[in-house]
């Protein structure tokens, strides 16, 4: 089924004047010379095993070299990597997680998870409007952590406003931003997390 999907992509994506590894190409260098980024963000993950869809809002913070905070409304959850540990808060629960930091979440540092793409999957140019692109990248192994990316890109800027991830129980995460801003100031101060007087830490 695989083989049939990427066929009829490669297919498609002949009609299109521009190779979607450009594309991506151009969207790398525009994030790798970043220093801070700002977006607000709509998620919608779907569990395909437990036939569930849940939505989420919220804003996303990052800063070089590996600083990152995210924020989702309702539930209220504060994600806080401070470049060593990545802290999961949960306010209403009176809890948090501590666990180490092993990798940037793919939604706050783009670059990170594009960087080496032609190694991991195969790019095609799916479909083209006259502000966007979009570009479906399918695994070229099983066993990757995801089994399918499909991105959009806004022409000229080449910034990633939307991203959806598949992983390989067939769970898919969809992401929309909006309110972009490349290099805002933002404190260090937002990425620093101290557990308040009561809350239950739990470590990993």
């Amino acid at each position: 089924m695989r083989r049939l999907i990427l066929f009829v992509l490669l297919a498609t994506s002949r009609m299109f004047g521009i190779e979607a590894s450009e594309i991506i190409d151009r969207m790398v260098e525009r994030y790798r010379n970043m220093n801070s980024f700002y977006a607000e963000f709509e998620q919608v993950y779907c569990d395909e095993e437990a036939g569930i869809c849940q939505r989420f809002e919220g804003r996303t913070y990052y800063m070089r070299p590996n600083f990152f905070r995210m924020e989702i409304d309702e539930p209220k959850q504060i994600y806080v990597g401070d470049s060593v540990s990545l802290w999961i808060y949960m306010p209403e629960e009176k809890r948090a997680i501590r666990q180490k930091l092993q990798q940037m979440p793919f939604q706050v540092n783009p670059d990170a998870l594009f960087e080496n793409y032609q190694n991991d999957y195969n790019p095609v140019l799916s479909g083209e409007s006259e502000n966007y692109y979009e570009i479906v990248m399918e695994a070229k192994e099983e066993t990757g952590m995801y089994q399918r990316l499909t991105v959009q890109i806004r022409k000229g800027t080449y910034e990633m406003t939307a991203i959806s991830v598949m992983d390989d129980t067939g769970s898919e995460s969809k992401f929309e931003f909006t309110k972009v801003e490349i290099n805002k100031k933002i404190p260090k101060k937002l990425f620093e997390f101290t557990p308040a007087k009561g809350v239950q830490v739990e470590e990993y």
